[in-house]
């Protein structure tokens, strides 16, 4: 359910939204006590937003086997279900409905590894949210490969990996094999490697230790 609000004071720590609300009922029977907010800056879809729409929605056509005009409403209404997103038009939605649009389709490429024309990286709006994406469907983060996971906080000598707390440590999905990207990252060094890519780790939380079956807490 999405509904419409004004931002009634913002002391430089906390936003206080008012939005007018009439179903109590819904709230109490359903117990709801958090949302989310969105903020519209009134800014339309840019040019390159648009691009990068079409180059993803055109590489799941590609890989479907449906036609463009099919993805785009497909994926469109797939989007307003699962997120209660009012309808847009790619013409003139906001920016910020046209990245978290974006979004759902790379999330959607890695999920089911359809190869894109051009690295997904280079078109992802969230580049923490891509490679967060990337570690929980093991897809390496720069060709989209198969990968696996490269420590940037290093384990350590002597110390096994299948027993150490992962959580809170950093990584990244890179694919393996020789001359592979994980290859690279050993050979050149972590700070080269980040450098020459413009990506960095992640903090592995406990979803992502459960998908990648890392140890996550104390026994």
């Amino acid at each position: 359910m999405t509904i419409k609000g004004y931002i009634y004071e913002h002391d430089g720590e906390t936003l206080t939204i008012v939005a007018p609300f009439s179903d109590g009922y819904l709230l109490d029977k359903r117990q709801i006590t958090e949302c989310e907010i969105r903020l519209n800056d009134g800014r339309t879809i840019s040019a390159q937003q648009r691009k990068h729409i079409y180059a993803t929605m055109r590489d799941i056509s590609d890989y479907t086997g449906y036609t463009p005009d099919q993805v785009k409403a497909l994926w469109k209404y797939d989007y307003i279900a699962k997120t209660g997103s009012d309808y847009f038009s790619l013409s003139d939605c906001d920016m910020t409905t046209a990245n978290e649009f974006l979004n759902f389709l790379i999330d959607f490429c890695l999920e089911h590894d359809i190869p894109t024309l051009d690295s997904l990286l280079e078109r992802s709006p969230d580049i923490s949210r891509y490679l967060y994406s990337c570690l929980a469907n093991k897809r390496c983060a720069l060709c989209g490969k198969k990968a696996e996971l490269h420590h940037v906080d290093h384990v350590g000598m002597g110390r096994n990996r299948r027993e150490i707390l992962h959580v809170g440590m950093r990584a990244q999905a890179l694919c393996g094999g020789i001359k592979g990207h994980h290859d690279e990252a050993h050979t050149i060094g972590q700070k080269s490697f980040d450098a020459k890519y413009h990506i960095y780790g992640i903090k592995l939380d406990k979803y992502l230790c459960e998908i990648l079956k890392l140890k996550k807490e104390k026994r």
